[in-house]
């Protein structure tokens, strides 16, 4: 176990320059911006020096950065969505049988880009299957007749497009 001298010793400005290539990559790939993931790389270094309870084991150093560099770029994304739904917050009426809280609204809203974002990788037919059962309400028979396949190819297609569709929205999590 090291003491508080071997604590003293970890010059964190030294090592924020060691492992600034390695944070700019996690920000960069996780932000997808370059000048927001440069901005994000001070709050990270701002954070190191605010924090109290720093690792004292220079092994520790690294995972630690990590987890904080990780928790920027999270935060970003959170900030800059609750930027860009607040005009949308003002704007949304309550339904008329009860009121949607704002974060309902916001989960919601995530969900729903979720859900269009995986639906967008799906093959054509697939996407095409999915929509018409579920946004058109068609029937099997009516998928069938307007696809040329059978009741049951209709079945097993959408089977397997919902859990397509499926797998692609978990991976976004």
């Amino acid at each position: 176990m090291l003491d508080t001298a071997t604590a003293a010793t970890i010059d964190w400005t030294e090592e924020l320059e060691r492992n600034r290539t390695w944070m700019l990559k996690v920000l960069r790939s996780r932000v997808g911006d370059a000048h927001a993931a440069d901005d994000l790389l001070q709050e990270v270094a701002v954070a190191v020096l605010r924090q109290s309870s720093r690792p004292t084991n220079p092994g520790k150093v690294a995972p630690w950065l990590y987890r904080l560099t990780v928790r920027q770029a999270i935060n970003f994304h959170r900030r800059t969505k609750r930027r860009q739904w607040q005009p949308l917050l003002a704007e949304q009426e309550p339904t008329a049988d009860r009121e949607t809280s704002p974060l309902e609204w916001i989960v919601a809203s995530e969900q729903k880009a979720d859900v269009q974002r995986a639906l967008a990788k799906l093959k054509p037919r697939d996407r095409e299957i999915l929509l018409l059962k579920y946004t058109e309400n068609w029937t099997y028979e009516e998928l069938a007749r307007h696809t040329g396949a059978k009741v049951k190819t209709i079945e097993y297609r959408l089977l397997k497009a919902r859990q397509r569709l499926r797998r692609l929205i978990m991976q976004n999590f």
